[in-house]
């Protein structure tokens, strides 16, 4: 990129100059009056003539060919638009009526869009293309799914739904839906390219967006007859054209694009916000078809479409595991095939099939068109009548759900007409209770006839049980990841923030100044202990138990609700044990347990007014440790009360709750050898109590050695920063040198290794990850190639709960600092090496 020339400065000033004299003209020209009106006429004729210039400009002097007439093309929209805007000001100021429909304003409103589309299509041409693939087919059908829905719901239904001139209302439509159009073809262009350079379309994007979205939201809100003359709408089309301006400036200076090292856009970034796009808009149109008083049929059946397309992409990532369910139908529809075949030999094989059947596991039965059974193997009589009595003409139907009886009636009839049926319902057992089985319908034929249907039905509950909480256990695992990888990186910019902060506050400020510096570093020190929060959750996993304080497990899970919570208006009320219990126990699996309990109180208040209450004890006996959650919701009725830990039972709406939370609850505390139980009257609340037993051992890692007293050394101290955060660095350099102490930086550890073959220092603070040598290997290399530093060795880190960080702590035995850190004790610390050190040197005989 080239140095910006003088020229080019003074075109960026006016643009930024023009934008903050429109913003001033709007705050102080009253709304409602004919001066707010002429502002915003003569704003917009303003900004899109500066963009007609800077856009010819740009097609002039750009060094590239494609991106000469792609401004070129802009600038022509630019233009068309300036002459549209110059006829509409010329009605509404002079004349003071509205243009005529159609007029040259419509013509050169509408006109912009193509130009704009060619000039998208010339800007991102010569950047390499995605070959053709499912995912970018998915991507782009469901784009276009949710364009038209949005173009459909909030534009086209009201043209149909609006009274008065029909002319008019065509042109605001189609001008709002030209803008969608674009909106569309940019991220359909965005999708099918591997990257597009940040230089090529940084500021037009934004810049062509703004316009596109300002004239379908002009458009929707004239549909509805809220439109005002010099309303705060036209902004939106001062600001995008100042951004196309702008970039139009800033193109020629940018030069080519072909160097690896562009920053751009890629697909995969690309492909998210297609997703979200995609995810959002559905969502809107469900959510306004469920607040319309009148939900529209059409509307409906494109959100079905656009949840079909994202049913869809979403099966297409389990590809693996459809395979895996072909060989299995495969398997199954093989053995069909083979007991049809028995189904119809000889009498004297009538016996061996017998036996065959009743060696199966899964139950096989033989159901007429009623559905009514002719004939059924052992473990059939099991399944359903729990070996009490027989299933043989009984009807079909008394074993399923009564809810599942459409679908297996039409699955059933489906059958008699020659088709292999497979599907899954749910199911009465045995005990009463409820199930899931993977039912499989046969057709058997007599003489080209279908009289009867071979049924082969497994309970699949355990199964759907066990893929349930794999998925679970998956998607917190990715949760996990994600969590801990933002946290972590939020540690290093906090840890900058609170050291500049606290170097600040050394000096003589006024009390205005040091309050607004002590908020700055307390608030750094607030993001310190919430991703400390998160990072415990994140990491906790792990099968090992240690010694666990209870009362850490609910201070830390009720952070992370604790906003979400407030959000709800509920109030938690924390009466945790003061000797702290500690039990034995799977930290990941307790934090889960409390979480899921926590969310389940939740999901239950919000379904009645406030106040809303969640009330949380601890307590510890001799023998047991009992954490209690009580909440003021509806409570839950005797009928269902023995039966909400079942796995898959569940009183929320569908799409609310899968039924295994409290299932998984009952596990982990089993696990523990524990219990837990509720105890509820409906209308009063409900509280559930966890009792885990206390084991007297002590946690099992070996404690470290602790290192011998020291004093605090004084005097003139040097110091060695590793650090690959420069800004970091330099600001605890600068907070020592107020203290007395000299200090040098390192960006990574081959560079301290360096400093230290040609200076001596005190002290040595050491990042444990770091690019290139990380602290682990720097530490080696001490201890190595000069042992006697590894003493000064302090490490710092912002993730003290990571398995691999942790181990290194664990090993290494030197003091540590966690981020953000606090400056003072970090200057104590380093004062206590320096003297450890200090101490520890042989001293010369006398």
């Amino acid at each position: 990129m080239t140095p910006l020339s003088r020229h080019t400065r003074v075109l960026i000033a006016i643009a930024v100059s023009s934008l903050a004299v429109i913003l001033g003209a709007y705050a102080l020209v009253p709304r409602g009056t004919g001066a707010r009106a002429l502002v915003a006429d003569l704003s917009v004729v303003w900004t899109a003539g500066y963009a007609v210039v800077c856009a010819a400009l740009a097609a002039r002097r750009h060094p590239d060919a494609y991106q000469r007439t792609a401004w070129g093309w802009l600038g022509a929209g630019a233009a068309l638009f300036l002459v549209g805007q110059l006829v509409w000001t010329y009605y509404d100021v002079v004349r003071r009526v509205e243009p005529p429909y159609p007029s040259l304003a419509d013509v050169g409103y509408l006109g912009l869009y193509a130009c704009f589309l060619v000039a998208f299509v010339e800007l991102v041409r010569t950047q390499p293309r995605r070959a053709q693939d499912p995912e970018l087919v998915l991507d782009t059908v469901l784009v276009t799914l949710t364009a038209g829905v949005l173009a459909y719901e909030f534009l086209l239904k009201r043209l149909f739904e609006a009274a008065g001139a029909v002319l008019p209302l065509l042109t605001s439509v189609a001008w709002s839906v030209a803008g969608i159009a674009v909106l569309w073809l940019m991220l359909v262009e965005l999708l099918h390219y591997t990257r597009v350079p940040v230089a090529t379309a940084g500021l037009v994007i934004p810049g062509l967006g703004l316009l596109c979205l300002t004239n379908v939201a002009y458009a929707a809100v004239s549909l509805r007859g809220g439109v005002r003359s010099g309303g705060a709408l036209a902004l939106g089309w001062d600001a995008g054209f100042v951004l196309l301006a702008l970039a139009a400036v800033l193109a020629p200076t940018r030069g080519g694009f072909e160097g690896a090292r562009v920053r751009a856009i890629s697909g995969d970034t690309a492909r998210l916000i297609a997703v979200v796009v995609g995810l959002a808009g559905i969502a809107a149109i469900a959510i306004a078809q469920a607040l319309s008083p009148a939900p529209d049929a059409a509307a409906a059946l494109l959100v079905a479409g656009g949840v079909a397309v994202i049913g869809v992409r979403f099966i297409h990532g389990l590809r693996a595991d459809r395979r895996y369910t072909g060989l299995l139908e495969n398997e199954v529809a093989s053995q069909t095939r083979s007991l049809m075949d028995s189904l119809a030999a000889t009498a004297a094989a009538e016996r061996s099939l017998r036996l065959v059947m009743d060696a199966v596991p899964d139950a096989i039965l033989v159901v007429d068109r009623e559905g009514r059974v002719l004939d059924a193997n052992a473990p059939a009589d099991r399944m359903v009548a729990g070996g009490a009595g027989l299933v043989t003409g009984r009807s079909m139907f008394e074993f399923f759900d009564p809810a599942a009886a459409p679908l297996v009636g039409e699955r059933m009839a489906a059958a008699f007409r020659g088709e292999v049926q497979r599907f899954e319902a749910p199911v009465v057992r045995a005990d009463g209770g409820r199930g899931i089985s993977a039912v499989l319908y046969a057709p058997v034929r007599e003489r080209s006839t279908i009289t009867r249907l071979l049924v082969l039905a497994r309970d699949v509950t355990d199964q759907k049980r066990t893929e349930a909480q794999l998925q679970q256990a998956e998607k917190l695992g990715a949760m996990g990841q994600l969590v801990s990888g933002v946290a972590h990186e939020i540690n290093n910019p906090a840890a900058i923030i609170s050291g500049f902060a606290q170097t600040l506050l050394l000096d003589e400020l006024k009390p205005e100044h040091r309050e607004t510096l002590q908020m700055v570093y307390d608030e750094a020190t607030r993001i310190g202990r919430i991703t400390a929060n998160l990072l415990a959750f994140a990491r906790a996993g792990g099968r090992q138990r240690t010694l666990v304080d209870l009362n850490d497990i609910v201070r830390r899970t009720f952070a992370l609700r604790s906003y979400h919570l407030s959000t709800l208006n509920i109030t938690v009320s924390l009466q945790l044990d003061p000797g702290d219990p500690k039990i034995w126990a799977d930290a990941s699996e307790l934090q889960q347990l409390v979480l899921n309990l926590l969310i389940n109180a939740e999901q239950a208040l919000v379904t009645v007014e406030p106040p809303r209450t969640i009330t949380v004890r601890t307590h510890a006996t001799e023998d047991e440790t009992v954490f209690e959650l009580g909440d003021s919701g509806p409570g839950i009725p005797p009928e269902i009360r023995g039966r909400i830990f079942d796995p898959f039972f569940t009183t929320k709406p569908e799409g609310v709750g899968t039924g295994l939370g409290l299932s998984i609850c009952y596990g982990i505390a089993q696990q523990h050898g524990g219990r837990i139980w509720v105890e509820s009257e409906p209308g009063h609340g409900a509280r559930f109590l966890v009792a885990i037993p206390r084991d007297p051992r002590h946690d099992g890692r070996a404690a470290r050695a602790p290192l011998p007293p020291a004093g605090v050394a004084t005097g003139q101290l040097t110091v060695l920063v590793v650090d690959d955060e420069a800004a970091l660095r330099n600001a605890l350099l600068r907070f020592l040198e107020r203290h007395g102490i000299h200090g040098r930086g390192a960006a990574e550890g081959s560079e301290a290794l360096a400093l230290l073959a040609r200076e001596d220092f005190d002290v040595i603070i050491s990042d444990v990850r770091m690019p290139g040598m990380s602290g682990r290997e720097f530490l080696e290399r001490l201890r190595h190639e000069r042992p006697e530093l590894a003493a000064r060795l302090v490490f710092s880190t912002g993730d003290t709960f990571a398995a691999d960080t942790a181990a290194l702590l664990q090993e290494a035995g030197v003091p540590t600092l966690t981020k953000p850190f606090d400056f003072a004790a970090l200057e104590r610390v380093i004062r206590e090496v320096a003297a450890r050190v200090e101490g520890a040197r042989p001293r010369a005989s006398a």
